[in-house]
């Protein structure tokens, strides 16, 4: 069936609601905002965001506790039980951050927090890590000695 065999069949309806009734049934460019037609590509575009909030869960920074909007977490690895004086101990720090899960960078390594610490003989090794909204991201290894 045609577009005209169409129109011709429904004469009286077009009497009755004038133009607006071919809004419907083909492309026509006296639409007004209002009636303009759905297309798909908004619907997949918003299902595609959903998918990528959707999957945004999972952090680019690993922790044993990760929060949706952010972490910022500090926890113990390895401890040899020994005790150190007061004065004595000593800190190393190394980093390593990550920016939206694409571009890693850094040496979060024992030896390197060792190297920044001074650091001869291990006590504890001790990890953090923080997260901003899977934007920045932060993996730190902390370790304490002699």
């Amino acid at each position: 069936m045609t577009w005209d065999q169409i129109e011709d069949k429904s004469a009286a309806l077009k009497g009755k609601l004038g133009e607006e009734w071919k809004h419907s049934l083909k492309n026509n460019p006296n639409r007004t905002a209002r009636q303009g037609r759905v297309t798909l590509r908004p619907i997949l575009a918003l299902g595609a965001m959903s998918l990528l909030v959707g999957l945004s869960g999972c952090m680019i920074v690993d922790s044993p506790i990760k929060g949706v909007m952010g972490t910022e977490v500090i926890w113990g690895d390895i401890a040899t039980g020994e005790t150190a004086p007061a004065g004595s101990l000593k800190e190393g720090k190394a980093c390593a951050e990550s920016i939206l899960g694409l571009l890693a960078r850094g040496d979060a390594s024992v030896r390197a927090a060792k190297e920044n610490g001074n650091i001869k003989e291990v006590i504890s090794v001790d990890h953090s890590a923080r997260n901003l909204l899977n934007i920045v991201g932060e993996w730190c290894t902390i370790v304490r000695g002699r």
